[in-house]
């Protein structure tokens, strides 16, 4: 007969293999966890190697760039423009040091600068006294201040691409902009001369909105002075605070296929190798060649295409 000694020793075996069984079980469990989160530190800690060996290579690349544009400066384009005359017009308030920079490969390139013609924020013509005043020096009755920049617009396109009197000194005078006058026998009056070729330059931030002067001025320009415009831009990479701009003002330009058949355009004027393309691009014109160069949206290329 079993007794009850027997059934009291039976239970405590089962309970106690339960236990082993649970004990056993749980450090193999622990153990592979274990092992997991090793191999996943393990991955993390070769890929953040690879990334800064990554990060090392282009600091190594930017360094050699930078070396590269130290050294080589202007002398890729020297010769480039001889003899071309060029007027620059410029946005106030955009940042002008690529513009100035540009300046300086231009003249390096042998352009005769005759002027760099500044607009200014009174172009927003939000004062009704501003209105009025443009209006006064357009001789056309006072109306909506878009009419009236409108109007000024296709002016100064008239008269800069050749056949029409200027209102280009009237405008100094009133504070609508301003002249650095690159060539002190350069009448203002008479600023482009046939084949003068057009350097505009503005950013994301202008004095005044671009869809208010630049974008209608690069466009108008295009059309009254076809194959002789450069519309250019200087861009800003992404940063923790701020998002990327690129291609902000020029690219209502671009996407307007009678505009983009007539002028060309660069976006990353802030760099040399954005600097070198405009020269280029400004020399391409010469022959009839138009593009759309830089690393924004529908740029075709980062340079021209070197002609045989």
């Amino acid at each position: 007969m079993i007794s009850f000694r027997f059934h009291l020793v039976s239970l405590i075996g089962v309970f106690l293999a339960l236990g082993i069984g649970i004990a056993v079980g749980a450090s193999v469990v622990d153990r592979a966890t274990v092992s997991a989160l090793e191999d996943q530190v393990d991955n993390v800690g070769k890929r953040a190697e690879r990334t800064n060996a990554e990060n090392d290579r282009l600091r190594a690349e930017l360094d050699r760039w930078q070396t590269f544009t130290e050294q080589s400066g202007d002398e890729l384009v020297e010769g480039r423009l001889t003899g071309v005359e060029v007027v620059v017009i410029g946005v106030q308030g955009i940042d002008r040091g690529p513009l100035d920079r540009l300046r300086q490969s231009l003249a390096a390139a042998g352009a005769r600068i005759r002027a760099t013609v500044w607009l200014t924020g009174k172009l927003r013509l939000e004062a009704p006294a501003d209105v009025a005043a443009l209006s006064d020096v357009l001789v056309v009755a006072p109306g909506p201040a878009d009419l009236v920049r409108s109007s000024v617009v296709e002016r100064l396109a008239a008269a800069w691409a050749g056949g029409a009197a200027s209102p280009l000194p009237e405008l100094v005078e009133r504070g609508f902009a301003e002249i650095e006058q690159a060539d002190p026998a350069v009448d203002v009056r008479t600023l482009a001369l046939p084949g003068t070729r057009f350097v505009l330059v503005s950013d994301a931030d202008p004095d005044v909105p671009n869809e208010q002067l630049a974008v209608p001025l690069a466009t108008e320009l295009g059309e009254q002075a076809a194959l002789r415009v450069l519309a250019a831009e200087p861009g800003r990479e992404a940063t923790a605070e701020d998002p990327a701009q690129r291609a902000v003002f020029l690219g209502p330009l671009r996407s307007d296929d009678e505009t983009r058949g007539r002028i060309s355009t660069v976006d990353n004027l802030e760099s040399y190798r954005g600097r070198i393309a405009a020269v280029l691009a400004l020399a391409d014109l010469g022959a009839g060649r138009v593009g759309h160069y830089g690393v924004g949206p529908h740029a075709s290329r980062a340079v021209p295409e070197p002609v045989a």
